[in-house]
């Protein structure tokens, strides 16, 4: 009967482990399935790899990292430490965060009209419209053409980051709306760079300096945030790499890099897919009602079955990125799932949909 019990324990254990569950854990993980998954999109080469982080009860309950960091010019296998361009993820994670902190201390409302903020700016668009892509602002602007533009007029004698960061938002006050304000759901990038205006002026210092010193480093997410140390360059995940462009450590996005000169509200945020899980943490326990107030952050939100053909709902907050990231939350459940990958490397190709969406499928409530 000691040999059965000793058995029944053992298997129990080896069970426990494979799904990856933890004492405090509301969740039964599935490891081999999402390292079929991952395997399969590696082979079917719609990304080199990629780094997993499962949140659950406030913890991390899964780091995990698959296939190769690098493929060119040289093959670097994947670490859980790999630092990724976080693309649009960089929109609640960036600005969105800085806009919480800002609702929690008073020092806005989304209600605000962002002409108090931005000189001659649409006098009908509030930071709420911004936050939620009904500011009747264009997708996005043509970096190269911004660039052509911006130095005929001024010329390269008097071409400075902030001349280009200036230029650009001067660009965005003065482009043509294609929507009323409120008619339609445009989702923009030109509105985080708005909302990084906005949270500048309140400030008074630059976004990735404000949230380095108010948010990334004091929760210790030291590689978090714009403009990477190139100290830990190899750590970096590349993006594209060919003959006419190799990024490693600068942003993917070309309005971002090129325009914007890295600090962008868009995108361009670093960070490690450990550092998202704990920041997914830090959002979810925030109170519900500041959450709210803030426009959950800039976050995709809405109501979810819990189940197929369920009436019972709950929600959920995401957000992508066009690198391959993507963060997924369920506040309720205190769970988030967070996908770093690089699909754009070394050729901007693949898709990440089937991927994002199965891997969601495991780890929803």
């Amino acid at each position: 009967m000691k040999h059965v019990l000793s058995f029944f324990i053992f298997g129990m254990s080896l069970w426990l482990s494979g799904c990856g569950k933890q004492d405090d854990s509301s969740l039964c993980f599935d490891t081999d399935s999402v390292r079929v998954l991952m395997e399969n999109a590696i082979a079917d080469s719609l990304i080199p790899g990629a780094v997993l982080c499962v949140v659950d009860n406030g913890k991390i309950l899964h780091l995990e990292a698959y296939g190769n960091r690098s493929v060119v010019p040289a093959v670097e296998r994947m670490t859980e430490n790999t630092i990724f361009d976080l693309a649009s993820v960089s929109k609640p994670i960036g600005v969105g965060s800085a806009v919480l902190l800002l609702v929690k201390e008073g020092r806005l409302s989304v209600d605000d009209l962002v002409c108090q903020y931005i000189p001659n700016y649409h006098p009908d668009v509030t930071v709420r419209h911004l936050m939620t892509h009904y500011s009747g602002l264009p997708a996005y602007l043509s970096a190269a053409r911004l660039e052509s533009v911006y130095l005929e007029r001024l010329g390269e004698m008097t071409d400075t980051e902030q001349a280009r960061r200036d230029f650009t938002i001067d660009s965005i006050v003065r482009c043509k709306h294609p929507t009323a304000v409120e008619e339609k759901y445009v989702y923009s990038c030109l509105n985080f760079i708005s909302l990084q205006c906005v949270v500048e002026a309140i400030v008074g210092i630059d976004v990735n300096t404000y949230l380095r010193e108010n948010l990334y480093e004091l929760q210790t997410w030291m590689t978090m945030g714009w403009l990477p140390d190139k100290a830990n360059i190899d750590y970096i995940a590349p993006t594209e790499w060919n003959e006419n462009i190799q990024l490693r450590g600068d942003v993917h996005d070309p309005l971002a890099r090129v325009m914007m000169c890295g600090v962008s509200g868009n995108a361009g945020v670093f960070a490690t897919a450990e550092e998202v899980g704990k920041w997914a943490i830090w959002y979810m326990n925030q109170p519900q009602e500041l959450r709210e107030m803030a426009c959950n952050a800039g976050l995709w939100t809405e109501e979810i079955p819990l189940a197929k053909d369920s009436l019972q709902l709950t929600v959920e907050s995401r957000h992508t990125g066009y690198t391959g990231t993507s963060v997924v939350l369920w506040p309720e459940y205190n769970r988030a799932v967070v996908l770093l990958a690089h699909r754009v490397h070394p050729y901007d190709e693949g898709s990440m949909y089937k991927l994002r969406s199965a891997i969601k499928d495991l780890v929803r409530p």
